[in-house]
């Protein structure tokens, strides 16, 4: 078994400013959370410099990920309590997640031997995540909570 580690970049490509979110888990192992950042539309920023994981004979691990976003909407003028500000600021609206079937909440993409040292992308569209890494390309659906209250 080998230690391996792969930096993640996440690009902002759904058109619209997000504030996101990336949890990725190691099989048994602990999660790995980005923490929340702003993007802009056509962002792309480091959300990990290094996720672990491991590979060779007999690695049953596979690598899970989750990603969260919540479409920032622009707010002008007054805070609806009388008191104006000058400027605009981004609030939170809509939350979003990626989504991967209803007994699947975390999105299988497992990173191999050539992924080592390497980046992967995982590109944010309107409708769709893609992790995309040497080893290999995958996707999910991307969707406003609300959407389908089955996927909740």
């Amino acid at each position: 078994m080998t230690r391996r580690s792969a930096k993640v970049v996440l690009e902002n490509k759904t058109g619209a400013p997000f504030k996101m979110q990336v949890l990725h888990e190691y099989t048994g192992e602990d999660t790995d959370d980005s923490g929340w950042h702003m993007l802009a539309p056509g962002e792309s920023k480091i959300m990990f410099e290094h996720v672990y994981f491991n590979t060779g004979f007999l690695t049953t691990g596979v690598d899970n990920w989750k990603v969260h976003g919540s479409k920032l909407v622009e707010y002008g003028g007054s805070d609806g309590k009388g008191i104006m500000f000058i400027g605009k600021l981004w609030i939170d609206g809509i939350p979003y997640r990626s989504w991967h079937g209803l007994l699947a909440q975390w999105k299988k993409h497992t990173l191999r031997e050539e992924d080592e040292g390497e980046i992967t992308l995982i590109e944010v569209h309107p409708s769709e995540v893609r992790f995309i890494s040497p080893s290999g390309t995958s996707t999910t659906q991307w969707y406003a909570l609300g959407e389908d209250a089955a996927k909740v």
